[in-house]
């Protein structure tokens, strides 16, 4: 034990002294992020277990300033989360939330998972402290959504104090076997005394396995023998292997763990764990039958637990008027969304009437355009048949007029023809025409006054100059060309 307490004064005097080294040169020199993160999380620790209040204070208000001058936005935001971790962890729970509200309007719009975790953390922890389960277990998932996105390892293990954390506020709220596997999940990642005295406390408590309780209490205990001083995991562990002693009824050496952990408490300012102490230990002297120390440690018990009370009281007055305040944006942020809907909604809608008048208006246009083609295009079938039916009346009556006719009806189609082949004769080209206007073999030979044998050869003829091929046939071609 002399040594122990040797090894532990030692290590909190150089704590201290790196400290005061730190806090000398502290405006002398440029400081890197990374020496200014190892102070407010390494450093910070070892000062925060050793429960020394002013030099942590102190600590963090300095390497805020100097975060603040060196717009190093992490710094910042790191101490005010340790500051407020600090007044919550010795009751001044005001000013705890004050901090983390000043923490969480700096990291808004910050990418930073490992911030965003420790900071939802401490506010779950400071609601869960105030009694306000329901709001702890809120801001805890959340510090479990950014925690499992962390990337560094060693950054991560901040997860096992999260799900240890869960595991508290499950039990509150009797969901027994939820919180026994959150303290799994915490052991997985980092065992601690605390974690392994807590699964410890469950099997002693809910499942009644003592054999399981003393293995998690013996883990818990080989790994206190690493610590080199006393701090909340030591005085955790003491409180819950006091409960473990208790229910075997050994009220004597219970009640020395009982007493050690206040002692630690005290040290370490956690003031919000002690009145529950104080209870314990005038139970445990009841058992003793030791009635002037019972009544002594239930009036310390409800001196201290009304003082707390009435600073409790307040915060949730704060906790609430946070969440009013929430509540008030969450309406502002939905007024301002419904606003936004119907701006996008009316404009969608006045483009949507903009591209159907312009449409409407193109379509109407094509559809007039089609309607005068088309009309133009039966005024000209139009004038094409009374053309046709006048052509066909020359040729039956063989007028010498119907070639010269025709060629005014079709210069297009005789021009073409003699494109292929200028060689082609009068009487040619109004064999063709005849062909063109539908004039059958037998018909053409009637009123041609010849032999069907003769319009034959005449086509094979006209054929060979027009070199028309033998698949084609020849009303189809002149058809085909009057079409072009």
């Amino acid at each position: 034990m002399q040594t122990l307490k040797l090894n532990q004064f030692l290590k909190i005097l150089v704590s201290i002294l790196i400290y005061l080294s730190f806090s000398t040169l502290l405006y002398s020199q440029a400081y890197t992020h990374k020496y200014i993160d190892s102070m407010l999380i390494k450093v910070n620790e070892d000062l925060r277990i050793s429960g020394r209040k002013k030099e942590l204070i102190d600590l963090n208000n300095k390497f805020c300033n100097i975060s603040k001058k060196q717009d190093y936005k992490k710094g910042e935001i790191l101490s005010y989360i340790n500051l407020g971790n600090i007044y919550a962890t010795v009751g001044m729970y005001e000013k705890a939330f004050k901090y983390l509200q000043v923490a969480e309007e700096n990291l808004e719009g910050i990418d930073d998972y490992y911030l965003h975790t420790k900071l939802y953390q401490e506010y779950g922890q400071a609601n869960y402290v105030i009694g306000l389960y329901k709001k702890a277990v809120k801001y805890n998932s959340k510090s479990i959504y950014y925690g499992k996105q962390i990337k560094d390892q060693h950054d991560r293990e901040i997860l096992s104090l999260v799900y240890a954390n869960r595991a508290d506020f499950l039990r509150e709220s009797n969901s027994i076997d939820s919180s026994l596997i959150y303290l799994q999940k915490a052991l997985e990642i980092k065992p601690t005394p605390v974690i392994n005295s807590t699964i410890a406390n469950h099997y002693m408590l809910f499942a009644k396995n003592e054999d399981s309780a003393q293995m998690y209490f013996n883990r818990a205990f080989s790994l206190l023998k690493q610590r080199e001083y006393w701090d909340p995991q030591r005085a955790l562990t003491y409180f819950y292997y006091g409960n473990f002693l208790f229910e075997r009824q050994d009220y004597t050496l219970a009640l020395d763990y009982y007493i050690k952990s206040v002692e630690i408490l005290k040290k370490t300012r956690r003031v919000y764990q002690i009145p529950m102490l104080y209870q314990t230990i005038a139970k445990t002297y009841k058992k003793l039958n030791n009635a002037s120390k019972e009544k002594d440690y239930l009036e310390r018990y409800a001196k201290l637990n009304d003082s707390l009370g009435r600073v409790r009281d307040e915060s949730i007055n704060n906790s609430v008027d946070k969440i009013t305040r929430e509540k008030e944006k969450d309406d502002v942020d939905q007024q301002n969304s419904t606003i936004l809907y119907n701006v996008i909604i009316f404009s969608l809608f006045f483009i949507i009437i903009i591209v159907y008048y312009v449409y409407n208006k193109r379509i109407t246009k094509k559809r007039k355009i089609i309607e005068e083609k088309e009309l133009e295009t039966e005024l000209l079938m139009k004038k094409m048949s009374v053309d046709d039916e006048r052509l066909v009346s020359l040729a039956r009556k063989n007028d010498p007029l119907f070639f010269n006719e025709y060629q005014n009806a079709y210069p297009e189609l005789v021009g073409r023809l003699l494109e292929i082949n200028p060689k082609l004769s009068t009487n040619e080209l109004s064999f063709c025409a005849m062909i063109q206007l539908g004039f059958s073999s037998k018909e053409i030979a009637q009123y041609g006054f010849m032999q069907h044998r003769s319009v034959q050869t005449k086509k094979n003829r006209l054929r060979k100059k027009l070199h028309i091929p033998s698949d084609v046939d020849i009303y189809f071609f002149l058809q085909n060309l009057n079409s072009k």
